[in-house]
């Protein structure tokens, strides 16, 4: 019996290796449909096996070793139009020859929206230069205004807007930060950012040299690690083109950029260059404080062994200059002003090798680095009256305030003055990349095998916040940026494709990956850390181009993924907390001059070993029909993110000796004479007569227990997002040369925060009715942070629901004979639904609601409006035993009727609404607003472009029933105000 299986596997593979040595070879001519000139350095991709080739300076292209069957074509090349057919192999081919139409408004067929890429098995849009042209994109963060149910913003560098897909704004769970973006393969991570856990700032990015644009909103490959909300890929120019001049105007905003493709000729390759400046303002009247960049970006290209194993290198650098400076506006009262560098530079280098081996199809190596320099200056002008305290110390001890800019404690000085603050981060991130692929086909299935393996290095080369001049800094510690270990990440991942024809109509493909990534972060608490991500993706085709059936094209695809997005290291490296405590003060002299002492004990940053890496499940279906010649796509996802990063406080109990100021004033010194010391280590003050005519005086002083607060980065409560997004292509309308689209979305978002955190509402600094220093801490099932920039706090609030309904009808005048593309834009929000919420995970009430603002008790919160609402923590501790939780209620209760004193400091712990209306339900009534756009081509060199938002300039009013105020849409953030634009572009 094993003998005859031998024979089997070995007479399998026999014929296996037949069948695989049925390889042929494909080649063909790529010529300008407008004048039949060759065109070099087009990229041509049989798409089933992932086999390319790029055309010569003849225009010839071949692609060896290609397998018997039906196989899709796609030909690229920049400046034309993209070219896909369908080719059967079936012997040694014919030279093809292939002409390509170039790109310009004389085509049937343009598109100024985002397209919806029908290929892919996963939810996914493609934007390209036409739509980010007639939409005037400045910043790449508002190409969201493209995709369905995306609202219109005014397109602006003053704001440094981060992106976020298929999230909301005031939302848990730092959607942007699970957004990531890439430029031609590059990461623009910001993992290296200690001031922000927030996603990669892009307005320092060049718009003018982007190609296209791909939106993944669904499952992506596994090939995409470090995130946990979608990818956008950015694919700059790679070509040969003319000289291309585009200057751009609008109500804030210049720009101006010059662009060119070189053919080097003799075989030396493609080299792209752009220079852009751009420059925004946010006050036409008084243009000076304002946010300038000045980008240079350099794209290198060539092949070798064009007809054999073609091997590609791609080396791109890029580059910018510029920032936010306020300095030079004169319109200001004072000289305060504040500048922020946004100097960035980015470099790859890419091979590509079509090795066309029976084990391997294609080798791709990358390397890259990415460097920001983000400088910040704040001058600021202050006064003070008096002497105030500046505390420097970093170590632990009782110090008196000194006269001098080296002393532990400088006392600062009187009058005015300037404080001139810096912040230095500079972000470094270092990436390989090696991915091999082996495609091959067996028995008419295709099987797509991709292995790969990345490394990257997330650091921050910064200073820190640091002072020019020490007499003048306020309470300050230097913290470098640069002494925090680097983040090292090394990834494994392997991902199958296989697609199988069920009939000559139908094709099912399904993708299934595994990636686990390695993190290690030397000399800390976390060690390394192993996150597995497996994800699945899957297509059913039933039919397509059956122009006899009422549904002519019918396909699903649906998909689950596990996404891990790695720390920021704001995260990982909590800064050190200096706890300062008043031990002794002076009254001022006759230079009104007075002395501090401070008790200060330094504590190391707080590092949680527990904490996990944040983690998205996400699940991903469509359906995609063509009704009628109405082409329609359903895409509806669900999305539960896990372990979202979250900021906490840590209270730790801690005991310091105060001297009163009374014990000064009975010392019997004059004013005039006294001259005060302090023991380190004791903290008992001395006060001395600097004429010697009276003796020493040590005064008396007692024991303060209090605590010292620590920030701890955790984990939050899981949160969940669901949503469905449409887009319906309406036939063409020929008589008027109109298109119309229907897109939308609902989007529904529900988080509540579960987590136990610790708070003392009042402060650390409150007194208790014995009139010590306050000597509980509460802890409160939730809170209502929403960004790790600030610690979670006791709140009435822990979470929030929302939902809205956004739909927007899209008409598209096209008419070929006059160069002609008009757009015409009606956005709609139909229902838009928010309300926060009070209530443990499970939907129980959280809180009570009481009659009266300063009640202390109430009936369980059960949703109703317009009350006023407390809430308890679950549990507090007391100073003496802080690792004892108390149940609040009903100690509470008793102290009530027991002990007035006790009551009246636990009350200090409950948390109370402001407002009746807080926890009301907001329905906002529907709302509009139309926006307008032309582009007109004059000749083959000239093209122009104008827009409007919102030119009706809508000022309804929209009703709010949280608070029962009706409000104008006018200068309001429901939509952008009257804005418009114009562009002028040159071909040269």
């Amino acid at each position: 019996m094993p003998g005859r299986i031998v024979k089997l596997v070995v007479l399998l593979l026999f014929f296996s290796e037949i069948i695989l040595a049925q390889k042929l070879s494909v080649g063909g001519l790529i010529l300008s449909e407008k004048d039949r000139l060759p065109i070099a350095y087009s990229t041509v991709m049989i798409k089933e096996s992932g086999q390319w080739a790029v055309s010569d300076d003849k225009g010839e292209f071949l692609i060896k070793n290609v397998q018997k069957g039906t196989c899709t074509v796609v030909i690229r090349s920049l400046g034309y139009v993209s070219r896909t057919f369908t080719l059967k192999v079936v012997d040694e081919s014919k030279k093809l020859r292939i002409l390509l139409k170039e790109e310009n408004l004389k085509l049937a067929e343009v598109e100024a929206v985002a397209k919806r890429k029908n290929d892919d098995a996963t939810t996914s849009y493609h934007i390209d230069r036409l739509a980010l042209d007639n939409q005037q994109i400045i910043n790449l963060s508002d190409i969201g205004t493209l995709l369905p149910g995306g609202k219109t913003v005014n397109s602006t560098l003053m704001d440094d807007d981060r992106m976020a897909l298929r999230s909301g704004s005031s939302e848990k769970g730092n959607a942007s930060f699970g957004t990531a973006v890439e430029v031609d393969g590059v990461r623009l991570g910001n993992n290296g950012a200690m001031s922000e856990t927030l996603g990669a700032s892009t307005r320092n990015l060049g718009v003018s040299s982007i190609e296209s644009i791909e939106v993944i909103t669904g499952v992506p490959s596994v090939e995409y690690g470090d995130l946990s909300n979608g990818i956008i890929k950015v694919n700059t120019r790679q070509g040969k083109s003319p000289f291309q001049l585009e200057v751009q105007l609008n109500q804030h905003t210049r720009q101006i950029a010059l662009n060119k493709g070189f053919d080097l000729g003799h075989g030396l390759g493609i080299l792209n260059t752009s220079l852009e400046h751009a420059r925004s303002f946010s006050d036409a009247t008084s243009p000076y404080t304002a946010y300038q960049r000045n980008i240079l970006s350099l794209s290198y290209m060539n092949v070798w062994n064009k007809s054999t194993t073609p091997l590609t290198l791609h080396i791109g650098l890029s580059g910018n200059v510029g920032g936010y400076n306020s300095k030079a506006d004169p319109d200001r009262v004072l000289d305060d002003f504040s500048k922020s560098r946004d100097n960035s530079f980015r470099a790859k280098m890419e091979w590509n090798w079509l090795l066309n081996k029976s084990w391997i199809t294609n080798l791709t190596l990358m390397g890259s680095v990415s460097y920001a320099d983000r400088k910040s200056e704040s001058y600021t002008s202050t006064s003070s009256s008096s002497t105030q305290p500046y505390i420097h110390t970093t170590t632990q001890g009782y110090y008196l305030s000194e006269d001098s800019p080296t002393a532990n404690i400088v006392l600062g000085p009187t009058g005015y003055w300037y404080v001139d603050a810096f912040t230095d981060s500079k972000p470094l991130d270092y990436a390989l990349k090696l991915k091999g692929e082996w495609t091959r086909r067996f028995w008419g299935m295709l099987n797509k095998l991709m292995i790969g393996a990345d490394y990257s290095r997330s650091e921050n080369k910064g200073e820190g916040l640091y002072y020019t001049d020490l007499q003048y800094a306020p309470t300050w510690r230097a913290y470098r940026y640069a002494d925090q270990p680097a983040i090292n990440n090394i990834a494994l991942y392997a991902e199958e494709k296989v697609v199988i024809p069920v009939s000559k109509k139908s094709t099912a493909e399904l993708t299934a990956g595994l990636r686990d990534d390695l993190t290690s972060i030397d000399a800390s608490a976390y060690g390394t850390v192993s996150s597995v991500s497996p994800r699945v993706n899957g297509k059913y085709i039933f039919w397509r181009h059956q122009p006899h059936r009422w549904v002519n094209a019918l396909s699903l695809h649906a998909g689950w993924g596990k996404s891990v997005k790695l720390p920021s290291m704001q995260v990982l490296y909590p800064q050190p907390v200096y706890s300062d405590k008043l031990a002794f003060s002076s009254t001022s002299n006759a230079y009104n001059q007075a002395y501090y002492a401070y008790y200060t004990q330094p504590t190391p940053a707080l590092y949680n070993s527990d904490l996990k890496w944040q983690y998205t499940n996400q699940t991903d279906v469509g359906v995609d029909f063509t009704l009628w010649g109405a082409k329609v796509t359903l895409s509806g996802f669900y999305h539960k993110t896990y372990h979202p990063y979250l900021a906490t406080t840590v209270y730790t109990p801690m005991t310091y000796y105060y001297t009163s100021p009374s014990e000064v004033q009975n010392c019997g010194i004059p004013v005039a004479n006294r001259t005060f010391a302090i023991d380190e280590q004791t903290g008992v003050v001395t006060v001395s007569d600097i004429t010697g005519q009276q003796e020493s005086v040590t005064l008396a002083n007692y024991a303060r227990n209090t605590y010292y607060a620590q920030t701890k980065y955790a984990n939050g409560s899981p949160i969940e997002r669901y949503g469905l997004e449409w887009v319906i292509d309406f036939p063409k309308i020929k008589v008027l040369s109109t298109g119309i689209r229907l897109d939308g979305s609902y989007y529904h978002y529900r988080g509540v925060d579960d987590n136990l955190i610790a708070d003392i509402p009042t402060g650390i600094s409150t007194t208790m009715s014995n009139g010590s220093l306050y000597q509980y801490v509460g802890y409160y099932r939730g809170s209502n942070a929403t960004s790790t920039g600030y610690s979670a706090q006791a709140s009435v609030t822990n979470g929030s629901l929302s939902r809205k309904l956004n739909l927007n009808a899209t008409f598209t005048t096209h008419i070929p004979k006059v160069r002609l593309i008009m757009t015409l834009r009606l956005e709609s929000s139909l229902y838009t639904y928010s309300r926060s919420l009070c209530e443990y995970v499970d939907g129980s009430s959280r809180g009570y609601q009481v009659d009266e603002s300063n009640a202390y008790f109430g009936t369980p919160y059960q949703g109703e409006t317009n009350k006023y609402v407390i809430v308890y923590p679950e549990y507090y501790s007391t100073w003496d035993d802080p690792n004892t939780l108390i149940p609040f209620a009903e100690k509470f209760a008793w102290a009530r009727e027991n002990d007035q004193e006790l009551y009246n400091d636990l009350s200090k712990l409950v948390v109370r609404s402001n407002y009746q209306y807080i926890l009301n339900p907001n329905r906002l009534s529907a709302y509009y607003s139309a926006n307008f756009s032309i582009t007109k081509e004059i000749g083959n060199h000239v093209s122009l472009s104008f827009y409007a938002n919102n030119f009706f300039n809508n000022m309804q009013t929209v009703h709010s029933t949280q608070t029962n105020v009706d409000t104008s849409l006018f200068a309001s953030s429901y939509i952008p105000s009257f804005y418009y634009g114009l562009s002028l572009r040159l071909k040269l």
